[in-house]
């Protein structure tokens, strides 16, 4: 069905299949971001005269009727609240329905070209946008909502969130809470191992080891339980645990111990009776990477196999949101990143017009809806107001576009405490003088599945006997499951070189709030233009 392509920032991105890795030198801005709900309101433009004069065309292309119907209503909603708030405008909409019929599509995306739009806003979904940024003008800039950046550029931008930011900003705040190697978990589906592929970059970028990489079938339990099992060293671990206790039991049945030694040994033996695991995980933070309710499960089984939230911080992404994952008390202190609150005024706005509260993608509506309005008034030239490098404040705080199309969009930290509302750890940047991303990622190719990197446990190193015993060999352990992996990089991977962008900005920047990026943030090696070999 049609609805299955519809990207949306809660689930897929970034399709595609080559091996190139860019990082663009990022945008700095220079002040506070602009309010795009109010800025254009008592501005001048060409389009604001009398009803005789000139006009301005926007086309909106959305699926009105099919599968997606009811998401593009809502969205429609949105371009018509941010529209009617105006009194002189000037400016002629014109609604396309998109529906689930390919050729109806192409049908209506011809037809609003026809009308020679000074905007468009819309697609929804990626390949509708393809198909448009291959058939419109370059000089008409499109604002789109898809997630997937394939489909970007050419003047194509999108208001939507691009989910690679939420993984370097989750990633972000584990280098903040001194997270030294990680775990990921990610869906074996389209989606997920592109996730993860983006996932091993960033972890890259900010130096933190991946140490792991599992895939297990989404909404699947038998495979989640299998990728926790051998996430968690089970099997080593248990081994290891029988192992002790053998060598203890066999010391307090077989050896004349004082009071002192064999009181010490029976509270070790009690101790590691409890448990069926021994050892400690090779890291120390874990990067879920699927949904609310599979990261709930996944969790759930680490917890059965001897892995908790104690032994390894938990962390997710934007998928966390909104779902049952804030109830359980057994994720406490969990942190995810997310968009921020949907403004008040908004949200009043949108109960006016649709008779119930809006989400995000009606959100990412009413700011595309407004950046055209900005752009039609505003005394620059489309480029210089699409790309202003200190960013809009919209409905959900501080967002900006990059050439690239991609909107950049300030994310906050939330953290889990069980009691079914997360609360908000760390505030959302309000503005871009120091930038917020520094890895920029498009067609990247999928990473294998990688078994743990570890030294192995030696289960003599868990337990204390006394030092004449241990030269017994009855009595001597040698460690298990060592894996030594060299290096988690993916040597199928090929990567073009690394570009850096000349910024446009002849400015001086005298801002004195003005903050660099830290360069000891990010690796060095994705600084200089170079070839990377794996």
């Amino acid at each position: 069905m049609y609805m299955k392509k519809f990207l949306i920032f809660m689930g897929l991105l970034l399709a595609g299949c080559s091996g190139q890795h860019i990082m663009k030198t990022a945008q700095i801005g220079t002040s506070a971001p602009t309010d795009i709900q109010s800025s254009y309101l008592y501005s001048t433009s060409i389009y604001e005269t009398d009803s005789a004069g000139p006009y301005a065309n926007v086309a909106v292309l959305l699926p009105m009727t099919g599968d997606a119907k009811a998401v593009g209503n809502d969205i429609k909603t949105s371009i018509e609240t941010a529209f009617l708030r105006k009194t002189k405008q000037n400016i002629k909409v014109s609604f396309f329905d998109l529906p689930n019929d390919k050729y109806a599509r192409r049908d209506a995306i011809r037809n609003a070209l026809e009308i020679n739009p000074n905007v468009i806003i819309g697609p929804l979904f990626a390949e509708d946008t393809e198909i448009l940024r291959d058939s419109k003008s370059s000089q008409t800039p499109v604002i789109s909502f898809t997630s997937d950046v394939n489909a970007l550029g050419d003047n194509v931008v999108t208001t939507n969130l691009i989910p690679t930011q939420s993984i370097e900003t989750i990633v972000r705040q584990m280098q903040k809470d001194g997270a030294r190697n990680m775990l990921v978990l990610a869906p074996d589906d389209n989606s997920g191992k592109q996730m993860a592929a983006v996932a091993s970059r960033v972890a890259s970028a900010y130096n933190i080891p991946i140490n792991g990489l599992f895939y297990y079938l989404p909404n699947n339990s038998y495979s989640i339980k299998d990728a926790a099992q051998r996430a968690s060293m089970y099997n080593t671990r248990k081994a290891a645990n029988t192992r002790a206790r053998e060598v203890l039991s066999d010391i307090l049945a077989k050896e004349s111990l004082s009071a002192n030694d064999k009181r010490n040994l029976r509270v070790q033996l009690e101790k590691i009776s409890r448990t069926e695991t021994l050892g400690k995980v090779p890291y120390d933070a874990i990067l879920f990477l699927g949904n609310g309710d599979d990261s709930k499960t996944m969790a759930s089984f680490l917890r059965y196999y001897g892995v908790s939230n104690r032994d390894a911080a938990f962390y997710g992404t934007t998928l966390w949101h909104g779902s049952d994952i804030a109830s359980d008390f057994t994720m406490s202190g969990a942190k995810y990143a997310t968009l921020p609150e949907i403004s008040n005024n908004f949200i009043s706005l949108y109960n006016m017009m649709g008779g119930k509260d809006p989400d995000y993608l009606a959100a990412f509506g009413y700011d595309a809806a407004n950046l055209a309005l900005g752009m039609l008034y505003s005394q620059k030239n489309n480029s210089a107001y699409l790309y202003d490098p200190n960013g809009y404040l919209g409905t959900t705080g501080a967002f900006r576009m990059q050439p690239s199309g991609e909107s950049e969009r300030a994310l906050r930290i939330m953290e889990l405490n069980g009691s079914g509302n997360a609360v908000t750890f760390a505030d959302a940047p309000t503005n871009f003088l120091t930038p917020l991303y520094n890895i920029r990622t498009t067609n990247l190719r999928n990473v294998s599945e990688r078994e743990l990197a570890t030294p192995g446990i030696n289960p003599g190193d868990y337990i204390s006997i006394p030092d004449e015993l241990r030269r017994k060999s009855e009595y001597k352990t040698k460690t298990i499951g060592a894996n030594n992996v060299s290096d988690y990089e993916d040597s199928q991977q090929t990567y073009a070189p690394v570009q850096i962008y000349e910024s446009t900005e002849q400015e001086t920047i005298s801002n004195p709030e003005f903050e660099t990026a830290k360069p000891e943030s990010v690796s060095r090696s994705y600084i200089d233009v170079v070839e990377i070999e794996e």
